[in-house]
C-alpha cells in the first residue's frame, strides 16, 4: 500500500512575498494607495533636522569664545597698567620723597573799605601777601593759570582775586601779593554784625584758595595737581590805610590729583 502526504512548501525565505502588494505604491491627490482601498492612507515623510539652525549656533558659540578671549585680553592689559603705574608712583615716592607746601598770610593791607546802609552792600579793595614755602628737594611747583582766591564774612562773599602764575624752585620760599576786590550786598543782618565787629577789633574772615600746580624735575612736569586752602583769620580793623593786626589763623591744605 503506498500512501501519499501531502507536505506544504517551504516558506518564502530571501525574498519578499508576491502577495504582499508591490514594494513601492503611488500616492493619489488625497494620500490614498493608488491600487486600492484596502491599504490606510499614507503620510509624507517627516521633515529632516534644520541643518542652518545647527550651523548657526556653531556660529554664536564661537563668536561668544572671540568676545570672552578678548574681555580677558583687555582685563590682563588693564591689570598690567594698573601695576605699572603703581610702581612708577611707588618710584616717585621713594625717589623724590614730595612734600605738601606750606602756605602764611604775613601781611592784610586793606586799601578801601566802605558799608552803604542803603543797600546793605559791601566794597572792598584788600592786598594779602602769602608766603609759600617749597619744602622738596628735588621738586619744583609751578603755579599755572585758573587759580582763584575768595574772600568771605559769615558764609558772604566779599571779593576774590586770583594767585600770580610763577615757578617756584625746590627749597624755595615765595612772597606773593593777591590783589582782592569786590562789591556785594551782604545783607543788613551781616552789615550791622560786620559794624560790631569793626568797632570790637576782632573781624574774622574766611579765604578760600583754588590753585592747580604742576610738579616738575627741572624741566619735565611730573604731574598736575589741585591745591585747595581754607584759611580761617582774625584782623583787628578794617579801616583803609590803618595798619592792619592778624590776631589769628587757622590753615587747611589739601592737595589732590
Amino acid at each position: 500500500m503506498t500512501h501519499t502526504l501531502d507536505i506544504p512548501p517551504p516558506p518564502f525565505v530571501g525574498h519578499r512575498d508576491p502577495l504582499d502588494g508591490p514594494k513601492y505604491v503611488m500616492l493619489s491627490e488625497n494620500n490614498s494607495v493608488a491600487s486600492g482601498p484596502q491599504h490606510p492612507p499614507l503620510r509624507p515623510p517627516p521633515y529632516r533636522r534644520s541643518l542652518h539652525a545647527y550651523l548657526s549656533h556653531r556660529r554664536s558659540t564661537k563668536t561668544g569664545s572671540c568676545c570672552r578671549c578678548c574681555l580677558c585680553c583687555f582685563c590682563c592689559f588693564l591689570l598690567v597698567f594698573i601695576l605699572l603705574v603703581a610702581v612708577l608712583l611707588l618710584y616717585l615716592r621713594f625717589t623724590f620723597d614730595p612734600q605738601v607746601p606750606s602756605y602764611k598770610v604775613e601781611h592784610f593791607d586793606v586799601e578801601a573799605f566802605d558799608m552803604q546802609p542803603g543797600d546793605s552792600s559791601v566794597s572792598m579793595e584788600f592786598a594779602i601777601t602769602v608766603r609759600a614755602v617749597n619744602p622738596n628737594k628735588k621738586i619744583g611747583i609751578r603755579y599755572r593759570e585758573g587759580s582763584s582766591v575768595l574772600i568771605g564774612y559769615k558764609g558772604a562773599r566779599l571779593g576774590s582775586g586770583r594767585l600770580p602764575v610763577f615757578y617756584q624752585r625746590p627749597r624755595n620760599t615765595t612772597k606773593m601779593v593777591v590783589a582782592i576786590k569786590g562789591r556785594s550786598k551782604v545783607g543788613a543782618a551781616r552789615q550791622s554784625a560786620l559794624f560790631g565787629n569793626e568797632r570790637a577789633g576782632d573781624v574774622p574772615l574766611h579765604v578760600s584758595v583754588k590753585a592747580p600746580l604742576g610738579l616738575a624735575v627741572g624741566q619735565m612736569e611730573l604731574v598736575k595737581v589741585k591745591v585747595d586752602i581754607d584759611c580761617t583769620l582774625v584782623v583787628d580793623s578794617l579801616a583803609p590805610g590803618k595798619k592792619v593786626a592778624i590776631k589769628s589763623t587757622d590753615y587747611n591744605v589739601d592737595v589732590r590729583l
